[in-house]
C-alpha cells in the first residue's frame, strides 16, 4: 500500500515538475522517488545510484557538447570576417541588391542628429560582431559620458567635459560680435589653420567605441548597458528580453520604439557535477577624450561603392554626407603597418575597472610587453585596450610579436577584476606537463565607432539663457517654443536651444527622418527676453558658416566582412581600377 501510494504521489509530483521543465528537479524527484518505491534492498539501491550516476553523466556530457557547439558557431564567425558592424536594419531596396541597406543606408552606422540634446549623439540599430559573437542592438542614442575616472563600479560613468569658449569670444561686447568672432575660429579649424586661430584647445576631439563583455546571469537582474536620454532596453529581465525578440523574429515585426536588442547567452564553464554556468552578452558604448591634437587629415575617407553607386554620388559628394565612412590613419599613403595611431589612441582606454591596477594580467603566456616597444622596460599595461602586443621570447613561427585573437584586425582586448565579467580558466605548463599552472581571467572587448569634435557650441551661451539639467522644465505650460507666447523657458537636458540662429547662414545638412532637432525655436533670456536660437548640441555635419559645411562626426566602424578574403580581393580590384584610370570616385562615370 506505501508503494502505491509513493508511487502515485511521484508520478503526480514528477509531472508537476515536467510541467515546469526543471531538470535538476526531475532528477532529484526520480532519485527520491525510486529509492522510496523500489524494495530496499542493497542490490536494488546499488543498481539505483548507477543509473542516476550515468544520467548525471549523460546531463553533463549533452551540456558540455553543447558549449562546444556554441563555442564552434563563434569560431565560425571569426573566420568569416572581423570584429565590426555586418549589418542595418533594412530601410532601402531596389532592383539590385546593392540599393539595399548594408552597413550604411542613410548614413554610416545608421547616425543621425539629436543636437537639441546636450549630450546625445544619435545612433540607430545595428547588427554587429565582437570576437565572434553577433548580436544586435537596440536604438542606440548614446550619450557624451566616458569611464569613471572616480569610481571603480560596474559600469560606472562620467560626464565629458566640454570645451571653453575662447576668451576671445566672450570678450566681445555685443552677441553679433561674438558671432564674427567664433565663426573665424570654426573656419580656423575646419581648414585646419592654427595660424589664423589657435584653435586646438576648443575643438577637442573624442574617441567613441563599442565595448563587449560576457557578464555572469541573474533572472531576477537586469543589466542596462549604457545611459541614453532617449532608449532602454525595453524588457523585465534577461529572459523577458530574450522571449520578445524571438517573437519579434518568428512574426517578422519590428519594436517601433526600436528598444529590444539581441543578446545572447552561452554556457560558459560545465562543473564536475554537470551543473552548467550561464554568461549572458553585454554591450555599451563610451567616448574617451583624445589626448592632444588629431588632425582632420589622419581620418581617411573609406571607398563604400555600395552607396555611391546607385546614388550617382563621387567621393567628393559623399565626403559632404553622412554617409561618408574614415578610418583613422596617420599614413599618407596606404602600407603594411603594425602598431599605429589607433593603437596609441585605444591604449588610453581603460577596459571596465575604469582606473585599472597595474597588476591585471592573464598570466598563461608569462609577461607580455606592449607593441610598440624595443625591449622590456615595462610590461604591457593589460587592463587598458590593445591588440599589439610582445612575448618575452620568440615563438614557433620566429617572432614576439603577436595580436590579439586569431585574425581580427579591429580587436582589442583589457583584462578586468569586475565580478561580473565571467571569467575563464586553463592550466598552462612546462616542463613536459609536469608543472602545471591554473589562470583564471576576465576579459572584455573593444572596438572603435567614431570621432567626434567637441566644440565651443557646447559651452557658448550669449544670450545668457538658463539651463536645467531635469528633462522638460522648459516645456511647462505646454510651451513648444513655436511663438512668442510659446517660448522655452530657458533649455534644458532635451531642449538644448542656445546658439543664434544668425550664426549659421545655412540650415540643416541631410536632414534625415530620425532627426529631433528644429531649424529655429524661439526661448526666453534669463532677463524673459524672446530669441530665435537653434540647437546647441552635437550635429554629424554643421549648417553653413561662410559657405563652409563643418564636419564633427567622423564615423570609423570597422566592417564585419572586410576581414574576409572574398572582401580584400574586392577591395584590391577597387584600388586597382582607380590607380589605374578606372572609376575613381564610386559613380559609375
Amino acid at each position: 500500500m506505501t508503494s502505491l501510494l509513493g508511487s502515485s504521489f511521484c508520478q503526480a509530483m514528477m509531472m508537476m515538475t515536467m510541467k515546469r521543465e526543471r531538470s535538476a528537479a526531475i532528477l532529484g524527484l526520480v532519485f527520491v522517488c525510486l529509492t522510496a518505491v523500489l524494495p530496499g534492498s542493497r542490490g536494488a539501491d546499488v543498481d539505483v545510484q548507477a543509473e542516476l550516476q550515468e544520467l548525471r553523466d549523460m546531463i553533463r556530457t549533452l551540456t558540455k557538447l553543447t558549449m562546444v557547439q556554441q563555442e564552434f558557431i563563434e569560431e565560425r564567425i571569426r573566420s568569416d570576417g572581423q570584429s565590426g558592424i555586418k549589418q542595418l536594419r533594412h530601410d532601402t531596396e531596389g532592383t539590385r541588391t546593392y540599393y539595399g541597406s548594408t552597413h550604411i543606408d542613410y548614413s554610416t552606422a545608421a547616425i543621425h542628429d539629436h543636437s537639441d540634446y546636450v549630450r546625445a549623439v544619435g545612433m540607430g540599430e545595428t547588427i554587429a560582431v565582437m570576437n565572434g559573437v553577433e548580436f544586435r542592438t537596440r536604438h542606440n542614442d548614446y550619450r557624451l559620458v566616458r569611464a569613471s575616472t572616480t569610481s571603480n563600479d560596474f559600469l560606472a560613468t562620467e560626464d565629458l567635459d566640454f570645451p571653453p569658449v575662447p576668451p576671445e569670444v566672450t570678450d566681445k561686447d555685443s552677441v553679433q560680435e561674438q558671432i564674427a568672432e567664433l565663426r573665424e575660429w570654426f573656419l580656423a579649424f575646419h581648414n585646419q589653420n592654427d595660424s589664423h586661430r589657435n584653435y586646438h584647445d576648443y575643438f577637442r576631439p573624442v574617441l567613441c567605441y563599442m565595448e563587449g563583455m560576457w557578464i555572469n546571469d541573474t533572472d531576477s537582474e537586469m543589466t542596462e548597458p549604457f545611459p541614453s536620454d532617449r532608449h532602454f532596453l525595453d524588457a523585465s529581465s534577461w529572459e523577458d528580453l530574450m522571449t520578445k525578440v524571438r517573437y519579434m523574429a518568428y512574426t517578422g515585426l519590428k519594436d517601433n520604439l526600436e528598444n529590444l536588442a539581441f543578446l545572447p547567452r552561452k554556457i560558459m564553464s560545465v562543473s564536475d557535477d554537470g551543473h552548467p554556468h550561464i554568461a549572458q552578452w553585454l554591450y555599451r558604448i563610451l567616448c574617451h577624450p583624445i589626448q592632444g591634437d588629431l588632425p582632420t587629415r589622419y581620418l581617411r575617407q573609406r571607398e563604400d561603392w555600395s552607396y555611391s553607386y546607385p546614388r550617382g554620388r563621387n567621393q567628393k559628394s559623399v565626403l559632404a554626407s553622412r554617409g561618408a565612412r574614415f578610418q583613422i590613419s596617420e599614413f599618407e599613403e596606404d602600407k603594411f603597418t603594425d602598431f599605429s595611431l589607433l593603437d596609441e589612441l585605444m591604449q588610453g582606454i581603460p577596459g571596465v575597472d575604469n582606473t585599472p591596477s597595474a597588476s591585471l594580467a592573464r598570466g598563461y603566456a608569462g609577461d607580455l610587453y606592449p607593441g610598440n616597444s624595443s625591449g622590456q622596460e615595462h610590461t604591457l599595461q593589460e587592463g587598458f585596450y590593445h591588440r599589439w602586443y610582445k612575448f618575452a621570447r620568440k615563438g614557433a613561427m620566429g617572432s614576439a610579436f603577436a595580436h590579439v585573437g586569431f585574425s581580427d584586425e579591429p580587436l582589442f582586448m583589457a583584462v578586468t577584476s569586475q565580478e561580473r565579467v565571467v571569467p575563464l580558466a586553463a592550466e598552462s605548463c612546462n616542463n613536459n606537463g609536469r608543472q602545471c599552472v591554473s589562470h583564471s581571467t576576465r576579459v572584455t572587448y573593444a572596438m572603435p565607432l567614431e570621432v567626434i569634435y567637441l566644440t565651443p557650441l557646447l559651452s557658448w551661451n550669449p544670450y545668457n539663457i538658463s539651463y536645467n539639467e531635469t528633462a522638460g522644465t522648459s516645456r511647462q505650460d505646454s510651451r513648444d517654443g513655436s511663438t512668442d507666447s510659446l517660448a522655452f523657458l530657458g533649455s534644458d537636458s532635451e531642449t538644448y536651444y542656445r546658439t543664434p540662429v544668425d550664426f549659421f547662414s545655412g540650415g540643416s545638412v541631410e536632414a534625415d527622418v530620425a532627426d529631433t532637432v528644429r531649424a529655429t525655436v524661439k526661448v526666453l533670456d534669463s532677463q524673459n527676453v524672446v530669441r530665435d536660437v537653434t540647437a546647441s548640441g552635437t550635429r554629424v555635419i554643421l549648417p553653413a558658416i561662410e559657405g563652409q559645411e563643418i564636419r564633427l562626426r567622423y564615423p570609423v566602424p570597422p566592417i564585419h566582412m572586410e576581414g574576409s578574403s572574398v572582401w580584400k580581393e574586392v577591395n584590391v580590384i577597387k584600388d586597382y581600377l582607380t590607380e589605374n584610370g578606372g572609376d575613381d570616385d564610386g559613380d559609375g562615370d
